[in-house]
């Protein structure tokens, strides 16, 4: 008898089975199978008999890869038990990059500081501009030598359910690819190495239990609540797995591959039946000018302005961006209003350039997210990408203004203050090589260093370079967004993003970095922006959900109908999904397929912007946060619970907040064609709740007809454009200029290619 049923030992893996038997979620037995060809039996000690067939398809080395079927039917009974699937890998190395997606990236084998959420740098000593990578208490391959290093996750933690690495040693990359579950829940996925690293096991496990301990909140030592599953005479169940072994020199080659078989085995996305982007406009616009605007300080909230972070921060989650959305598609009354929200952001701006990063009820405060004693400069520690998103939307807003014919000028302190704002990120620059993660708000001075964090920064300074005809802003522009390709990109880890995760991986630095290297195409003309983007927006893909995930049943999102597909994983620490690109509407995707003709950024972009506008809570269809109460029409919720980080009650449940995913549908309506048409090819994408086909017209001319499906009326953006005009940079604000075309419920229109 052989151990293994296929050939894949010869390429340096061994396939494997085992049946594990649990006292709880406390491994008590395992048992492998012994195989005889293609079939194999188990025995475990009570004396409970196993077989097991494996059947494939598919060739290993082939672009669809071999995929794996196993078939574990129990002969007796087995009490708490689980099948599993495995993979030994036997030429194993740290160096080897490790990939969950949306949950994993080099293994996030980084230095850990454990702290209760929401954790702080104020609550650490490791200060600096040098600071080495810092994570959290998350699933993870251990950094320590000889140190117990493994990860047990459910597939709901990840943005596809894979486990991926890259052998650059021998150039060789290997994904595995699973299903959400089977008929006995969720899978559990595995990785766990030997002592000194010299070999690994990747598993696959029905029904997933993740050994004695679990993640929450920012620690992984939660006692497991899995259990294994009480198998009786003639019970059955089948563990798939897709397998791909391709040539891999390099971790963006790795991305390269996932982004051509993450959806593999799924249907095409139809995009969640909902409302049109207009329709949903007119209720946020409503709900921000009744919910969200401040009135005795002349602003919009980032949420409701009765909670301390729900009332102002500038950037990350919407103060100064949620009123690019409504200055450019708002009444008169929106754009006013939008207008005193950069007056009051001009007036928030510290001695260093940097603005404060919240206020709350007329005072400022720092970034800080706890109230730790003895904390360095209190109320002074300032997230450098909150300053950074501002500098890239203050320019974005002048902009708009011009491109709007409007008859404002622009105030001369608003324009002193963005180059004082810019000139801030120069000194830092000039200082430190880089723009760091922290910074001190009066100073100016690099607190925490070594992060993406700031990663909007070049296409702030690249934006001010081509605004104020400044070429030192474009030099500084494009040398940090190579440090940041070089240190980040091409590493294929993104750290610091989020304020509240030390500097664990996460998909908003991800995708700024996707938003600066095509801004930087778009104002230099080089090309090789090009080719960084496409790198940055393939490991920005590993972080949107690739399918439709099965929520609990009676469930919030369960009973709403929710498709997760397109949804974004936060980042490794706050292990929900969420509504759209935290803060963009993913225009960089568009301009991205323009500059390149890759359908896959195209549609990348429909999965994400198609599907939000099913998240808002709205008064015909309200979505109920888990406090029992429907939230408001115009809410829309940070949560789209597939992992049971916040506790397994909570799996498609939703924090009763107003989030900054508002924001992100707003720009959406702003920035995003509806229809996209490339009269050339005849390639038609819709992106809004209609439905369109080319057809042709009685004297022979093609014409695109357009329907509406839905309830609501419809106002939809088209692009049409031939090949030449595709090739052109798109530029910021380029929607005013687009054709709107007014669709009432179940009309169809015609528009004439």
């Amino acid at each position: 008898m052989s151990r293994s049923p296929f050939p894949l030992g010869a390429a340096g893996i061994e396939l494997g089975a085992y049946i594990t038997r649990y006292n709880q979620a406390d491994p008590i037995q395992s048992c492998e199978v012994s195989w005889d060809g293609m079939s194999g039996h188990a025995s475990t000690a009570e004396g409970a008999q196993w077989s097991v067939r494996v059947t494939k398809s598919g060739k290993i080395d082939a672009k669809e890869g071999q995929r794996l079927a196993a078939e574990f039917h129990s002969v007796g009974v087995s009490e708490q038990s689980t099948v599993n699937l495995s993979f030994q890998v036997s030429d194993w190395s740290v160096q080897h990059y490790v990939l969950v997606p949306g949950a994993v990236y080099a293994g996030n084998r980084f230095g850990v500081r454990e702290l209760s959420y929401a954790p702080c740098w104020t609550r650490l000593s490791d200060h600096g501009a040098d600071v080495p990578t810092l994570i959290t208490d998350v699933p993870r391959l251990s950094i320590d030598e000889g140190a117990p290093s493994a990860f047990h996750l459910l597939t709901g933690d990840a943005a596809t359910p894979a486990i991926g690495f890259v052998d650059e040693k021998n150039a060789i990359g290997w994904l595995f690819v699973t299903e959400q579950g089977t008929a006995l829940g969720d899978t559990s996925m595995h990785l766990e190495e030997n002592g000194d690293r010299s070999t690994a096991r990747i598993s696959f496990q029905a029904p997933g239990v993740r050994p004695a301990l679990k993640y929450e909140m920012a620690t992984t030592k939660v006692p497991s609540t899995d259990k294994g599953y009480d198998f009786k005479p003639g019970d059955s169940v089948v563990l798939n797995c897709r397998v791909y072994r391709f040539p891999c020199g390099s971790v963006p080659a790795l991305f390269e591959k996932f982004a051509e078989v993450r959806r593999q085995g799924h249907e095409a996305v139809s995009l969640a039946p909902s409302l049109p982007f207009s329709a949903a406009w007119g209720i946020q616009e409503k709900k921000y000018n009744e919910l969200n605007w401040n009135a005795p300080l002349g602003y919009y909230a980032v949420g409701t302005i009765d909670m301390k972070h729900q009332d102002w921060q500038v950037g990350w989650v919407g103060g100064g961006m949620s009123s690019l959305a409504l200055l450019q598609e708002g009444t008169e009354l929106s754009v006013s209003r939008s207008l005193d929200t950069l007056r009051f952001m001009f007036g928030s701006q510290t001695p260093s350039g940097f603005f404060h990063g919240v206020c709350y009820n007329g005072q400022w405060f720092g970034d800080e997210f706890n109230d730790a004693p003895n904390r360095p400069y209190p109320e002074q520690w300032h997230i450098v990408r909150k300053s950074a998103d501002a500098l890239y939307f203050i320019l974005k807003h002048f902009i708009a203004l011009e491109q709007g014919n409007s008859a404002f000028v622009i105030p001369e302190p608003w324009l002193e203050g963005t180059r004082k704002l810019a000139d801030a990120f120069v000194r830092l620059w000039q200082k430190y090589g880089q723009f760091g993660q922290w910074v001190h708000n009066e100073s100016g001075d690099m607190l925490i260093g070594n992060s993406a964090g700031a990663a909007m920064a070049p296409a702030g300074l690249a934006l001010c370079g081509e605004y104020f005809a400044d070429p030192a802003y474009s030099e500084i522009a494009e040398a940090s967004a190579l440090y940041y390709y070089n240190h980040f990109t091409a590493i294929g880890v993104t750290t610091g993003g989020p304020g509240e995760i030390l500097q664990c991986p996460d998909s908003e630095s991800a995708f700024a970095l996707l938003e600066s290297y095509m801004v930087l195409y778009e104002t230099s003309g080089n090309r090789a922006w090009i080719k960084r983007a496409e790198e940055a927006a393939l490991q920005a893909m590993s972080w949107c959900v690739s399918y439709d995930f099965r929520f609990p049943a009676g469930s919030t999102f369960e009973r709403l109908g929710i498709r997760t597909s397109g949804s974004v994983i936060a980042n490794v620490q706050n292990k929900h999904s969420a509504p759209g690109i935290c803060t963009l509407s993913g225009d960089s995707l568009l301009k991205l397929y323009r500059a390149t003709g890759k359908e896959i950024y195209l549609e990348l972009l429909r999965e994400i912007a198609g599907h939000l506008p099913q998240y808002l809570s709205r008064e015909d269809r309200p979505v109920k946060g888990w406090d029992g109460y429907d939230m408001p029409p115009g809410y829309m919720s940070e949560r789209v619970n597939m992992s049971d980080w916040e506790g397994k009650a909570y799996v498609g449940e939703v924090i009763p907040y107003s989030c900054w995913c508002e924001v992100s549908l707003m720009l959406t309506y702003a920035e995003l064609p509806g229809i996209y048409v490339n009269k050339t090819s005849g390639r038609v994408t819709a992106i809004d709740q209609v439905e369109c086909r080319v057809e042709s017209a009685a004297d022979g001319r093609r014409m695109l007809s357009i329907s509406n499906p839905g309830i609501f009326p419809a106002s939809v953006k088209l692009l049409m454009e031939d090949q030449s005009e595709a090739e052109l940079p798109l530029g910021s604000c380029a929607s005013s200029s687009w054709q709107r075309i007014a669709i009432a419920a179940g009309e169809t229109v015609y528009v004439i290619l």
